[in-house]
């Protein structure tokens, strides 16, 4: 069975993830994470859709989608040669994402975007780019219980003689058929 996928816990992960690989920066938080003041450099994370896949039902009660995952690389413009630092990090930031499952039961991760973007109208002192990536997940608990042994060898008998009274009446199933 599939590890259900947390999505709260996977965004904490990918957190913590950026937080270990760019240590440089002075916040990296989720987007919901309360905060009077942002000090930058900053990346801030957060989960912005859940894009259902229909065509790639794996037929387990599941919901099959694209976690969408955005991450924005804020730099105050005092920072010298701004614009090229913040492509810099930005392009650091996708390259690290790139193929990488992030520590989450998912799909490797796909990069969709790294661009300029203002998300605040107070954003004005700050220069800030997204980089925006999705991964493939099946979400929710699976119908299939992973539980018991595994069978070793496929048996098989002729009814009536069938059901656990008539286990001894069981042959094994060959290659030969």
């Amino acid at each position: 069975m599939a590890d259900t996928i947390d999505l709260g816990l996977a965004l904490d992960t990918i957190v913590d993830l950026l937080g270990a690989e760019f240590n440089s920066f002075k916040t990296v938080a989720a987007e919901d994470e309360s905060r009077t003041k942002l000090a930058v450099p900053a990346i801030i994370v957060q989960l912005s859709e859940l894009e259902p896949d229909p065509d790639k039902d794996p037929h387990t009660g599941q919901l099959p989608c694209l976690v969408r995952v955005e991450a924005r690389i804020v730099m105050g413009h005092r920072t010298p040669k701004v614009r090229r630092e913040v492509i810099k990090a930005a392009g650091a930031v996708a390259a690290f994402v790139h193929s990488n499952r992030l520590g989450v039961p998912w799909g490797a991760a796909t990069i969709l975007a790294v661009e300029p973007d203002e998300f605040a109208p107070q954003a004005d002192q700050f220069d800030i780019w997204r980089i925006e990536w999705a991964h493939s997940a099946d979400i929710g608990p699976s119908y299939f219980v992973d539980e018991g042994a595994t069978p070793g060898q496929i048996l098989t008998s002729w009814a009536p003689a069938i059901g656990p009274d008539h286990e001894a009446d069981y042959v094994p199933v060959t290659e030969e058929g």
